[in-house]
């Protein structure tokens, strides 16, 4: 069993309408708000109510803060506090105890506002100050979004069509045009936009960079069974329409992968899906060639992703390699152990990155007599190397030949022996 959400932010959009959405829909308060504290700022707060808007209950967010709000607990601030730098922002992140799947989600949606400021402004991502959104109440009001989207259990978001605004607005750059020509840019590539008849600003900028960075796919409601739903309101309440943005909770059953033409992979979803993970380093310039292969042997038998050496040049002209392991954040302890004993490294990297992944699953099929595994994809085919050797030393059969034997005879079966 899977949660999807769906979002419907027909009405519009920002960020206190999704965090009160997500917490409308179960979010716990006091996760959310553990992990915004995480990130070490003080001065504000959270809060909930029900609400109506135009008519209509829903949720609303309560974030207040303080004009004065500290980022570095020793007191020296180096940015205006409503004026806050992506460096500033990313220094906090970086050192913030936080989930993974938060801290990359948050880092995320701050480094696509980064990049569409520094666009507009025809500056250097690093020279951009985030104004409104580098303010204490966005902050908030992002990390806790994606606090409460993991604290919910949801594994994919999908959003129907944005309602757009019109008219004028004020912003920390005098009046701008509804929309905001930030929030153009962070909608570029939404599948639909739905222009509404009221004159005002309907998506905030924030509202738009965590559409972009949560939602996975565009489009209607996922199949599946409704769990639960909620309204997360704005802080107006306009006579014109319901300032809310709606959501569904959809339980999703795991269904077979139906079989796909030959010469086509398994007709899996070519949407990637994005996984917090981390990759560990250390420099090394005192371990053979042979030990570089049974340790990444080890590696990845003991549960790492993927596990590569890079020649490097080190200091005093020393020859040496770059080893670099990449792995779920659940078992790089275990893995950093294995490195430590074997290498007799003093010092390693954890890098937290954010990985695109694509569906997968695989089959078991016989060719000449001999099971070999085959991995299918969205776009192709691999058979098991090892496999294949195998089969290869019991029939003299060349490995080239049994691995597309294997690949076409995958593709023809109907039902995969699952996912991995």
């Amino acid at each position: 069993m899977s949660r999807a959400l769906w979002l419907d932010p027909g009405f519009g959009a920002s960020g206190d309408m999704l965090l009160g959405t997500l917490l409308g829909l179960g979010a716990p308060l006091d996760k959310v708000r553990a992990d915004i504290a995480g990130l070490g700022v003080t001065g504000w707060s959270i809060d909930v109510e029900s609400v109506l808007r135009a008519g209509i209950a829903a949720t609303r967010a309560i974030v207040v803060t303080d004009a004065h709000d500290h980022d570095h607990p020793d007191g020296h601030d180096h940015d205006h506090p409503e004026h806050r730098a992506w460096s500033t922002i990313d220094r906090l992140l970086a050192g913030a105890a936080l989930p993974d799947r938060v801290k990359v989600g948050a880092r995320a949606t701050f480094e696509l506002l980064g990049r569409v400021e520094a666009g507009i402004h025809g500056v250097t991502i690093d020279e951009v100050h985030f104004h409104e959104v580098g303010a204490l109440d966005a902050i908030v009001d992002i990390v806790g979004s994606w606090s409460a989207l993991h604290h919910l259990g949801i594994d994919e978001v999908t959003s129907g069509p944005v309602g757009v605004g019109n008219g004028m607005i004020q912003a920390a750059h005098g009046r701008l045009p509804a929309p905001a020509p930030a929030t153009v840019e962070l909608l570029a590539g939404a599948a639909a936009i739905r222009p509404v008849d009221w004159a005002s600003e309907t998506v905030t900028p924030t509202g738009a960079a965590l559409l972009r960075t949560m939602v996975g796919r565009w489009g209607p409601v996922p199949a599946g069974h409704l769990v639960a739903f909620s309204r997360g309101a704005g802080g107006r309440n306009p006579a014109t329409h319901p300032n809310v943005l709606g959501a569904l909770l959809v339980g999703t059953d795991d269904e077979p992968v139906a079989a796909a033409p030959a010469g086509t992979g398994v007709g899996l979803s070519a949407r990637p899906r994005t996984e917090a993970a981390l990759v560990l380093a250390t420099n090394l310039d005192d371990v053979t060639p042979e030990l570089l292969g049974h340790l990444l042997t080890r590696l990845l038998d003991a549960g790492a992703d993927d596990a590569w050496v890079v020649p490097i040049g080190m200091k005093k002209n020393r020859p040496g390699h770059e080893l670099r392991v990449l792995c779920r954040p659940d078992r790089a302890d275990s893995l950093e152990t294995v490195i430590f004993a074997e290498t007799g490294t003093l010092g390693l990297r954890r890098e937290l990155v954010a990985k695109q992944v694509l569906e997968r699953t695989w089959r078991t099929v016989t060719v000449r007599g001999q099971a070999i595994r085959v991995k299918l994809g969205p776009h192709g085919a691999k058979a098991e190397h090892d496999d294949l050797a195998t089969a290869s030393r019991a029939t003299g059969a060349p490995l080239r030949l049994l691995g597309a034997e294997a690949v076409a005879a995958a593709e023809a079966i109907g039902a995969p022996d699952g996912g991995q």
